[in-house]
This record gives structure tokens, sequence and C-alpha cells, in this order.
């Protein structure tokens, strides 16, 4: 098959979770002998094409900033979907999986593929419906537009997880999607070591208000007085960093937190995940959480939030995850258990088995082949 992911930006340029899976499972197909060619923006000379990992890569236009005030931009999306359209319509495929956002990629997926027939499915990594007001307050309503539009293209689609094809047919969406899960590297994790410095508890993401990393450390505030000598360890970097390093100083938790700031090789992040004894993610919003089958991979309980974008919240198993009320004080409670209270590994192995990227990627091999 000739296959063409859709998505402006690629990894390892960006480290995310679209650009991750689209890797992950890029590289297996290729491996199957399957053609994949990929469209990010990259600096690079006009029209110009590269091959790495078994891939095609067929770099769009030049990156602009994907974020403008700490939100996606509306601009971004359209100059890349605007150079997107030649370069897609003159490459043969016989499936375009286009990711639902930023969205105007979706549009420009479905005229290529109907102009030259070829199928077009449309993966679904999150579905916000009344969020976009909270998001972009009045300006939400021109959001909220384009996500019924996009659900109106999306004839055939995939899910990345239960929770997001349940807010899919809230919104109004009809069909059935087919559910492809998020996965992980399961050898590649067993064969890395713990670390050396060990920490009871663990934060990892992006330092922004949809993470709550400052949920994270009222809830460590709390638990100091039952644990005076807890030790937890930040995972990342963002706009809310120096809010969250004056938030540390003021609870007096300087001698209990650790911000290490953004880690760029995986094993390290790994190997200090290892070392910890809960993982922490108080998300607002989720649309997988990659980063919670990691640890769960690792031998850690998950400790998450409540909230109706939160898709995370699926991966809280019983017996090795807490799902808190989106306050503090429930956030310690379950932070307090596993800290006493061991988690059931054989449950969590038995969950991170079925998120196996060769796993992954056969099934979603098969889901193409039917299509076609």
């Amino acid at each position: 098959m000739k296959i063409a992911f859709v998505y402006d930006v690629m990894y390892p340029d960006t480290i995310g979770g679209v650009e991750k899976r689209i890797f992950e499972i890029g590289t297996r197909l290729a491996e199957k002998g399957h053609e994949i060619h990929l469209f990010p923006m990259r600096p690079s000379n006009k029209e110009s094409i590269a091959v790495s990992n078994g891939i095609i890569i067929h770099e769009v236009c030049r990156p602009i900033g994907l974020y403008t005030g700490g939100r996606r931009s509306v601009f971004q999306a359209l100059w890349y979907s605007i150079h997107l359209f030649p370069v897609l319509l003159k490459t043969r495929v016989d499936i375009i999986d286009c990711q639902n956002f930023p969205y105007f990629p979706v549009i420009v997926s479905r005229i290529v593929g109907f102009c030259k027939k070829e199928r077009c499915i449309i993966t679904w990594h999150e579905c916000w419906g009344d969020f976009w007001y909270q998001y972009l307050g009045i300006a939400g309503a021109f959001g909220r537009i384009t996500e019924i539009i996009t659900l109106l293209l999306s004839d055939l689609s995939i899910s990345v997880s239960c929770h997001t094809s349940e807010l899919m047919k809230k919104e109004g969406y009809q069909k059935e999607s087919f559910i492809i899960p998020n996965g992980i590297n399961l050898t590649d994790i067993s064969v890395v070591p713990p670390g050396k410095n060990p920490v009871d508890v663990i934060f990892i993401g992006r330092l922004i208000p949809e993470k709550q990393p400052e949920l994270f450390i009222k809830a460590i505030k709390i638990l100091k007085s039952d644990f005076p000598r807890l030790s937890c360890l930040i995972i990342g970097d963002g706009p809310m960093m120096q809010e969250i390093k004056t938030q540390i100083q003021d609870l007096e938790l300087s001698e209990n937190v650790t911000l290490c700031g953004f880690v760029k090789d995986y094993n390290e992040v790994i190997s200090r995940m290892k070392t910890a004894k809960v993982f922490v993610l108080p998300s607002k919003r989720e649309g997988f959480g990659i980063v919670c089958i990691e640890a769960m991979a690792c031998g850690l309980p998950i400790v998450t939030t409540r909230y109706p974008l939160n898709a995370a919240s699926e991966h809280v198993l019983p017996g090795s995850g807490y799902l808190a009320d989106p306050n503090a004080p429930d956030v310690a409670s379950g932070i307090k258990q596993y800290l006493r209270t061991r988690p059931d590994q054989n449950v969590m192995q038995n969950y991170v088995q079925k998120h196996d990227w060769d796993k992954i990627s056969s099934l979603l091999e098969s889901i193409y082949q039917k299509i076609l």
C-alpha cells in the first residue's frame, strides 16, 4: 500500500503525541514494504523530498510558528494547508490518513482524495465541543464550527481512544469510527535501567494551564505534613515555568520538589521515571496520554483527574491508579494511597501489552486493507 500521513510537523523535529504516533506506525509499515509518505513543514529547498527511516518526506513549506500567545496559530494552519494542496495533489497514494488537528488540512485532504479517487481517512486525537469557548472565548464559535465541518468531512474516521469516539458522537458524528489507540515501545522501555536518584512522585508534561502543574504542587504541599521528606520531580518546560518556580518557593517546597526542565533524551526520561513510586498527571485535557502508558510500563501507578476532556482517565485501572476529583486534597489522597501500597503489576503489564506499537501498527494496517 501507498499511505500518506498528513500532519504539519514530524518526529523528532518536534516531540508530541501525534507526530510520535505517525513516526512509530510509519516506520513499522515501511519495514513491512509499504510506501509511506509524510508532509511536514521543514526548512529546505522548494519541493524537496527526503527519505528517513524508510519514510518518504515531502517538505511542504518553510516552517512558521505553531503557537501565538500560547495557542495554536490559525495563520499557521492556513499557511500549511495552502502549501500542502499542490504537494499532496501530485503524490500518488492509496490512502490519505489526515490528522484532525489543525482542521484545515482535512479539507485539503478530502478535496485531493476526491479528485484523485484516493481513500481519505481522518484520525481524531481530540474533539473539543464546548471547550472551544473556554479556549478562545467568543472566537471559539469559529473553532467549534470548523470542528463540526471536519466531523462532517470524516466519512471514514479513526479515533485514538473510546473517550474521543464518544465525544465525536456527542457532537453529532453519526458514523462508527475505528478505535486505534496510541502506544509505546515496550522492548525499548524494558531495557532502560533505573536512575541513581530515587524520588517518590514524578510529573512529566509541558508546563501549561491544561496540564495543571500548579495543582500538582498544591497536592505536594498537603502531603508534606504526613511525608516531610517527600521527594518530587517535575520534567517539562513551558510558559508556566516561572509561575511554578515561584509557587514552589512560596509554599516552602524547595527541598521537596526538583524542576529539571525539558529532557530531550527519551531513555533518560524513562530512567528517571523508573526511580519513582507514583506518576501524576492532573490534566484538564488529554487526547490520549501516552506518558501514562509509559509510566505503567515502568511499574508506576497513575494519578490523574476527572475532567470531561481528559482521555487519560481511561488508563486508570482498579488497583493500579486513582481518578481524582479536580482538587488538590483528592489528588493528594491518590498519591498517598500509592505511597503506602504498591499497585497490581499484573493488571498494569497486561494493559500495556495491548499498547505495543508493533500490535497497533498491525491493527492499523488491517484497517487500511479493509478500507481498500
